[in-house]
């Protein structure tokens, strides 16, 4: 099921934060401890249906759980070994993906193996036989590959050969011929929507190598499966840029969500680009420093703001699952990054795909063994949507005036109704408070000369409600 996406007039939105750690509604999907590899999620309306692959023979499988995050029947056991699959849902039945069990543990393979298909309709039955989607192909791992439902046609994009290639296959089974996206070689690949076209995006590498430098690309698709415009660059220096993208759209154009190696310490930095349905690409923008050595993006919107979780220190006991909204301008939307999952019992969350459906965020996490890094266990967590958490006081011009904005050495607040404020806080985008002082009265004057140029957050409290206003300061 799909979400229909709009863009809301240019406003600021001022939220209430979260807490530090947004426990609230995490479940588990899977307790057997031998899940190889999570796949990929989809909602029918009234259920989600989780894939993976399990056991030592990387079986196949799939788990319904119910919207409020309970376990909906048994297991499903697809009764072939595999990765694990990509899952897309077109109205009626589901539509599982998968390439040869070996991939779970060559995840960079790039041909020798067959993409199979099976439908499943919403009580767990197969609906009709295994086919065949592609052969000497992979999806690899589910970020190797996309699927995605829209136009009454499933759109896949799978590798061949180290290349991107794209087909259609109808609800009832009809696959189109492949066509190839470029010929520039292709690691994790990305995809979303636009109402008219996908974009599909990748970062690239050398025949058989993996060991410098990757650059992002993209190519536009349309939902009948053929090639809209050329390639082109989407993020190109000289740093690597390996491991999953992700990619959202928000009604007028894409954020493609990466992280690349930094320069100055090898550790990894998360960055966002737009990029326009005409493929016009923005200007970086930094969602989390090396200091954190943030990997795994995944980024999705909920028709108002986005959401962007990632692991802090992934593939380490310190690794955690962070999160944080961002407006489609890519600005944060309050000062606050929270905590989705943790460790548990010494299995520590590895990476948490996210996507919005039924007026709610569904985070999912791999929780592993650290020691082996084969096996571990399935959890998802439930997260408002960011209009959810929209401060019901606010800070707009009728009541409270923040300004000058842009500012330069001084910020001047004016209360202009009978609100009262015992506080004012000043963040940067990273959340960390600069400056805080009592405001009791209905004019205040702010020192802000020692800050440097940037995006700010100006928080005003009354001990209960908080309100958040963006400004920017320009020296």
């Amino acid at each position: 099921m799909k979400t229909k996406l709009f863009v809301l007039p240019l406003i600021v939105f001022f939220a209430i934060l979260l807490p530090n750690n947004i426990k609230a509604q995490e479940f588990p999907v899977t307790s057997s401890t031998d899940v190889s590899m999570l796949g990929e999620v989809a909602f029918d309306g009234t259920n989600y249906l989780f894939g993976f692959a399990e056991g030592s023979n990387s079986m196949v499988s799939a788990q319904f759980i119910s919207s409020t995050g309970g376990l909906v029947g048994q297991k499903i056991s697809l009764g072939y070994s595999g990765g694990a699959p990509l899952v897309e849902f077109d109205g009626t039945n589901y539509l599982l993906l998968w390439s040869a069990a070996k991939q779970v543990f060559n995840p960079d393979k790039a041909f020798g193996d067959t993409i199979f298909g099976q439908f499943l309709n919403t009580s767990g039955a197969l609906v009709g036989n295994r086919f065949i989607i592609a052969i000497n192909a992979t999806i690899s791992s589910p970020k190797g590959g996309c699927l995605d439902y829209n136009n009454g046609l499933y759109m896949v994009v799978f590798k061949q050969n180290d290349i991107n290639y794209a087909l259609t296959i109808s609800p009832s089974g009809v696959i189109s011929t492949p066509i190839q996206l470029s010929s520039i070689t292709s690691g994790d690949n990305a995809m979303a929507f636009d109402g008219t076209n996908y974009l599909v995006a990748w970062w690239t590498h050398g025949v058989g190598s993996y060991d410098y430098e990757q650059d992002i690309y993209g190519q536009f698709i349309s939902s009948t499966g053929s090639l809209v415009g050329g390639t082109f660059v989407i993020d190109d220096d000289n740093t690597n840029s390996d491991n999953p993208l992700s990619m959202a759209y928000d009604g007028n154009k894409y954020m493609v969500t990466y992280h690349v190696e930094s320069e100055t310490n090898g550790a990894w930095e998360l960055f966002s680009r737009f990029v326009s349905t005409s493929g016009i690409v923005d200007n970086r923008i930094c969602l989390r420093d090396s200091t954190y050595n943030p990997s795994f993006a995944y980024t999705s919107f909920d028709g108002t703001n986005y959401l962007v979780t990632w692991a802090d220190s992934a593939f380490s006991m310190q690794s955690v699952i962070k999160g944080r909204y961002y407006t489609p301008n890519g600005t944060p939307l309050d000062n606050n990054i929270f905590t989705i999952f943790t460790t548990i019992n010494g299995d520590v969350p590895m990476y948490a795909g996210n996507f919005f459906t039924n007026n709610k965020f569904l985070v999912v996490t791999f929780r592993i063994d650290p020691s082996n890094f084969i096996f571990g266990d399935i959890y998802g967590a439930f997260v408002p949507s960011s209009a959810s958490i929209l401060d019901p006081i606010g800070l707009d011009n009728d009541n409270c005036l923040i300004y000058p904005n842009p500012a330069i050495d001084y910020l001047d607040i004016s209360i202009l109704s009978n609100k009262k404020f015992k506080s004012i806080n000043i963040y940067d985008v990273f959340g960390k408070r600069l400056i805080s002082q009592s405001f009791n009265q209905e004019n205040l004057r702010i020192d802000i000369s020692k800050l440097c140029s940037g995006i700010y957050f100006v928080e005003l409290t009354d001990g209960i409600n908080k309100g958040i206003k963006k400004i920017v300061i320009r020296k």
